[in-house]
């Protein structure tokens, strides 16, 4: 899977998630495809998803195991290391020391796939472009051993790969720090070169490697001229593969010049601290092993320094998410209850007009009834004195309505002493009455308890008879057959009736034209026959005996059957 050669790069080697390099720049199933020809255990589908891809690696043992096979010794692969975080940070770290462009720890964990799978493509580029495996020490002699070409415009750029084996371990160690500030800045660069400016300088690399193999000693200390003497006495094809690359490469850095002028700047000071550094470590170098141990410690720590600078780098940018998290929900609260308190004033200073109108009519009202009042006030005076008026005259009325009543009254007292006399003649006559109504209450209690005892019997006896009418219905017969003979329709009284007699015992007789002799008449014998002009009345009374068996508790099925029109559904309506 190729990567993009116009991918951009942020300046720690990490890929920029804002840039522009999407699915096309990375082919997930060209990925998968690699992954299995790589680890043949892993048995990934080609048609895996991102989500399922990102569940294989989350651990970091597979990305651990992806550089162990491509360059072994590289990761420590200790047994007692679990898989989580650690594996992965040991893989970025492995892609740092070799200068790779890589994701961060956040991506993978968030889901965000797409820096992965380009870190991945760039990473079986790289490994395909060398040529396949080799051994750590290889792929860091490659890495920082690099022949420099001084071109016009004082700008430093590496041309090609050089490998040595007999470089002093301490001076390695500080040129491999050296460079990894070199070739951080120059991934900038060297990314952006076109697909036939790496090829050209590759070729023209895999032939000086070949070339140094064969001397003894290293080219790391040549100089530009003793190269091109090297590179003419190889060849005319060699010369031009080479001519060709640096034509390209000054065309590249030319263009960018402007752009890396702080870039340089920044060059000069690094490469001044690591000159002294290596110096310092040039005169340390012919001195005992323990100090060669005491440096690689020194470099170990370091690793272990980066590690916990990265993880609190990580850890820093976990917090600055989740506060930016916080601030935009507290953002979105906010204008939650900016727009609430609007809605809240807004409600308020509608009601508030409202109060005030109403407050007006009220007022309004009020002066309306305190004038109705006042009206009412003077009518009531008026009123009092034409009562004052109407009194004296009532008074006058009554008091010659009195004398009146009380020579009422007197006649009446008079009139209610012969009351009292006709009411004793009554209450004699009352009494008298009261026992002839005893007596005939006790001949009507005898005559009652004879109804009640007949009653007793009449339940008994309604029993008895509802069983024998049950009885009588089943000495009937279980099954009855009635047939009802459908009249001619509106229109078909012209035609003629194959019913040729109607018995009262359920005999009926079908005549059949078309048919001689016996077989042109037919009996049939039903428990009954309906003649076509029988009501629905008369179909309801034979009925009526079996409705009664129903509500006795019996079970009783009705149906109708006959040909379509035959008046089934009329028949089962009475």
């Amino acid at each position: 899977m190729g990567v993009s050669p116009e991918r951009s790069l942020s300046e720690n080697g990490r890929y920029d998630s804002s840039n522009g390099a999407h699915a096309d720049a990375v082919n997930i199933q060209s990925v998968i495809e690699w992954l299995n020809r790589l680890l043949p255990h892993l048995n990934l589908p080609s048609d895996a998803s991102e989500e399922k891809l990102r569940a294989y690696l989350i651990d970091g043992t597979v990305l651990c195991d992806i550089l162990d096979k491509l360059c072994p010794g590289l990761v420590e692969m200790g047994g007692n290391s679990e898989p989580g975080p650690e594996n992965i940070r040991k893989f970025l770290a492995a892609m740092d020391e070799m200068a790779l462009p890589r994701f961060v720890l956040a991506d993978i964990q968030e889901g965000y796939m797409e820096p992965v799978l380009q870190c991945l493509g760039t990473l079986k580029t790289h490994f395909e472009f060398t040529g396949g495996k080799e051994s750590i020490h290889e792929h860091l002699r490659r890495r920082w051993n690099l022949p420099k070409v001084e071109f016009s415009e004082g700008i430093t750029s590496s041309l090609v790969y050089t490998a040595t084996c007999d470089e002093n371990p301490a001076i390695y160690g500080d040129e491999r720090r050296q460079n990894s500030f070199e070739n951080k800045d120059r991934s900038i660069l060297d990314d952006s070169f076109s697909s036939e400016s790496a090829a050209l300088a590759h070729d023209a690399g895999h032939k000086l490697s070949e070339m140094s193999q064969q001397k003894q000693g290293s080219y790391a200390d040549l100089s530009d001229s003793n190269i091109l003497e090297l590179m003419n006495s190889n060849g005319f094809d060699m010369a031009h593969i080479v001519k060709k690359a640096v034509q390209v490469i000054e065309h590249r850095v030319s263009t960018q010049a402007v752009n890396l002028k702080d870039l340089n700047n920044l060059h000069e000071v690094h490469l001044g601290k690591c000159h002294s550094r290596i110096k310092v470590l040039e005169t340390l170098a012919a001195g005992t092993t323990e100090e060669i141990q005491v440096l690689l410690s020194q470099l170990q720590q370091i690793k272990i320094e980066k590690n916990k600078i990265e993880e609190k780098k990580t850890l820093e940018e976990q917090e600055l998410l989740r506060i930016k998290q916080e601030k935009i929900h507290s953002d979105i609260e906010n204008s939650t209850l900016k727009h609430e308190l609007e809605i809240t004033k807004t409600a308020h200073e509608e009601h508030c007009l409202l109060l005030q109108m109403q407050a007006e009519e009220t007022k309004v009202q009020l002066e309306k009834k305190l004038k109705e009042f006042d009206f009412f006030l003077t009518e009531s005076k008026k009123r009092v004195k034409e009562l004052e008026s109407f009194s004296e005259s009532k008074y006058q009325r009554w008091k010659s309505k009195e004398g009146t009543y009380r020579s009422f009254i007197d006649h009446q007292s008079r009139a209610l002493q012969e009351l009292r006399g006709a009411s004793d003649s009554l209450k004699h006559e009352i009494l008298k009455t009261k026992r002839s109504y005893a007596e005939e209450f006790n001949f009507l209690g005898v005559k009652l308890k004879g109804l009640v005892d007949a009653a007793a019997n009449y339940h008994s006896v309604l029993a008895e008879n509802r069983r024998l009418y049950n009885e009588v219905q089943d000495l009937k017969g279980n099954i009855r057959v009635y047939c009802r003979i459908r009249p001619f329709l509106p229109g078909q009284s012209k035609k003629r009736t194959t019913v040729e007699y109607i018995g009262e015992n359920g005999e009926l007789v079908i005549s059949n034209p078309s048919k001689p002799g016996k077989d042109s008449h037919r009996l049939f014998k039903f428990n009954k026959v309906f003649a076509p002009a029988a009501t629905q009345e008369e179909v309801f009374l034979d009925t009526q005996p079996l409705i009664r068996s129903v509500l006795d508790g019996y079970n009783v099925c009705i149906f109708a059957y006959g040909q379509t029109g035959s008046g089934k559904t009329f028949t089962m309506w009475a």
